[in-house]
């Protein structure tokens, strides 16, 4: 057989494209996801999964729908039928299948626990094309953009937070069978609905553990001002609420957060305020049948609030320079800065946009004189050559004593990868002089990887969202960056309605959002309806080109409409229940849009 020439997969994947977009049969997802899978580079000829060690199965999907999945095999017993759980990477957690045959074929292709199935990745498939549309999804046999797929009928089905409407994985069906679509797909909606569910039910007994001791703490004989959170949920009463504003709110929030976030965190704790006050916190762990529900906090405020100037508040910044001062945000550059300090092996964690590589950057900056910065990424290959020169690269810069070593991108190494690069750090430890930064996205980590056991110090740097208080000094550094010579500021509501956002992207969304505003003509004064549709919605789904796209229409026609959803509807050709739907989908509340 002739030697496949270099691109030739992806030559032949695009003149399969052009043959599929002339197809009138073609389905527009399909296109849409082929299209996708195009720009991702997937070669069609060849199924590169990438493999994760242990998946995190102590998640709360995890814990909802493994047992339902349990229950599912029993029933389905001989049936050429697989059942899968996906994380919302894509990464398979768990799959059953007693099928001896489907068993084979699914094993032939890695559709296995551990890889991971994302469009990026495989190209148009079930799994990934559902994550990527976030909808229900059927893809049957020639609808695959790798060959090695094409045996198979899929049909899977995003599963979301009950609460938040957040992507948490997917439920999946796969079957070698033809001509049974439509059941298939109403089995995997129904399965994933009882999921749901179960999820909901989960939640609401945490969410009604934590109301029944929030409720003791507000009614106790003395109960002053009462605070109580988990990661889903939180409630205050009124005489903290009344108390506590501003920048004082999310300083509380931010620290309240952190330590709910820490089951074995008790007791008193005592932080200082922007306003120059003390919060003192009474902690009080929720726990039902040996479960976290949260915390519960008896707060006693010290000192008196001290009158500011509106906008007079430099941005509070960290030893390095960097602006933030939330309580994740600074521990995760003192934590970093101690291990760079003191040579160890860092591993930084977090979600793409929190500004690993501008910390690492930082760090260079404030401790690196004299020592050498050098940035790499996976290699773009696997072909054996490729990774040879790559490992050989690595292993060369770490013997030199002045190399700060950066790997960019560690999430993405496929299995084999991996175990050589960690074979290599094991045979270099304690010979190697050089410092090494791993930075990687913590979802698709295993608890026990072992390159993560390879390093003296594992900081994970938290998203946007977590860091309420500096977001708007974040706005005013970029707002000063991309207009260095105007004199622009927010009003109150535009600051306020961009601290409400929950910025799926992190810093890196909040500064295009910035550099938009900045390069538009406008006022002095920005104020709400110059930011962006993106802004004015709660969910935290990262969106493709095509549901952005959907989004912006329906919040441009909310606004033309003065928030009018029927007139709204009727203008987009779509139905009310369509349109609520949707709304619900991106988390578009009608009352903030005015």
């Amino acid at each position: 057989m002739p030697r496949q020439q270099p691109g030739s997969s992806l030559r032949a994947a695009r003149e399969l494209y052009l043959e599929v977009t002339k197809d009138p049969s073609a389905r527009p997802l399909v296109v849409a996801s082929w299209h996708r899978s195009m720009e991702y580079q997937v070669k069609s000829g060849s199924l590169e999964a990438p493999y994760l060690d242990n998946p995190n199965l102590d998640s709360p999907l995890a814990r909802a729908a493994l047992p339902i999945q349990d229950r599912l095999h029993e029933q389905l017993a001989d049936d050429p039928v697989s059942t899968m759980i996906t994380d919302r990477n894509g990464v398979v957690l768990s799959r059953k299948v007693s099928h001896e045959g489907l068993t084979t074929n699914l094993n032939r292709v890695h559709l296995a626990p551990g890889h991971v199935f994302a469009e990026r990745y495989v190209g148009t498939n079930g799994i990934g094309t559902a994550l990527a549309s976030g909808r229900p999804v059927m893809i049957a046999g020639m609808e695959h953009y790798v060959e090695a797929l094409r045996d198979f009928h899929c049909a899977a089905v995003p599963i979301l937070h009950p609460t938040r409407r957040t992507l948490l994985g997917a439920f999946n069906l796969t079957t070698i069978r033809q001509g049974s679509g439509g059941m298939l797909m109403a089995f995997a909606r129904s399965v994933a609905a009882q999921i749901e569910a179960e999820i909901a039910a989960i939640t609401s007994r945490r969410e009604r553990a934590l109301f029944q001791d929030y409720m003791e703490a507000c009614s106790s004989t003395r109960p002053g001002p009462v605070l109580a959170l988990n990661r889903d949920v939180v409630m205050m009463n009124e005489p903290l609420s009344a108390a506590v504003t501003g920048p004082d709110h999310y300083a509380l929030l931010d620290h309240a957060r952190e330590i709910a976030d820490h089951p074995r965190l008790e007791g008193t704790r005592s932080i200082a305020l922007p306003s120059g006050r003390v919060a003192e916190l009474r902690v009080s762990r929720c726990r039902r049948e040996d479960s976290d529900a949260g915390a519960v906090f008896r707060v006693r405020l010290i000192g008196r609030l001290q009158p500011t100037s509106a906008g007079s508040a430099s941005p509070a910044r960290s030893s390095l320079g960097l602006v933030g001062s939330s309580p994740h945000w600074l521990r995760a550059v003192a934590d970093s800065e101690a291990a760079f300090v003191a040579g160890t092996w860092l591993h930084l964690l977090g979600e793409a946009g929190v500004g690993k590589r501008t910390l690492v950057a930082a760090l260079h900056r404030a401790h690196g004189a004299g020592r050498r910065l050098e940035m790499t990424q996976a290699p773009p290959s696997d072909s054996p050559a490729v990774t040879e020169r790559w490992l050989h690269d690595i292993g060369e810069l770490l013997v030199v004593p002045s190399t700060v070593l950066v790997l960019s991108d560690v999430h993405l190494l496929g299995d084999q990868l991996r175990q050589r690069l960690a074979d290599l750090l094991v045979r270099l430890d304690g010979s190697a002089s050089g410092q090494l930064v791993m930075i990687c996205q913590p979802s698709m980590v295993g608890a026990d990887d072992h390159l993560d056991q390879l390093c003296g110090a594992s900081v994970e740097v938290p998203p946007l969202r977590h860091r309420y208080g500096d977001i708007e000094h974040l706005a005013r550094l970029f707002l000063r960056k991309y207009r260095p010579s105007g004199e622009n500021t927010f009003s109150p509501d535009a600051l306020a309605l961009l601290q409400r956002c929950p910025w799926p992207e992190n810093v890196r969304q909040l500064e295009t959002v910035i550099r938009g505003l900045a390069r538009r003509p406008s006022g002095r004064m920005i104020h709400v309806e110059d930011l962006p549709p993106e802004c004015r919605v709660s969910s935290h789904k990262v969106l493709t080109t095509i549901e952005a796209l959907e989004r912006d229409a329906i919040l441009r026609g909310l606004l033309d409409r003065n928030s009018n959803v029927q007139r709204t509807a009727q203008d987009l050709g779509i139905s009310r229940a369509t349109m609520y739907r949707k709304m619900r989908r991106y988390g578009i509340v009608p009352s903030s849009l005015t």
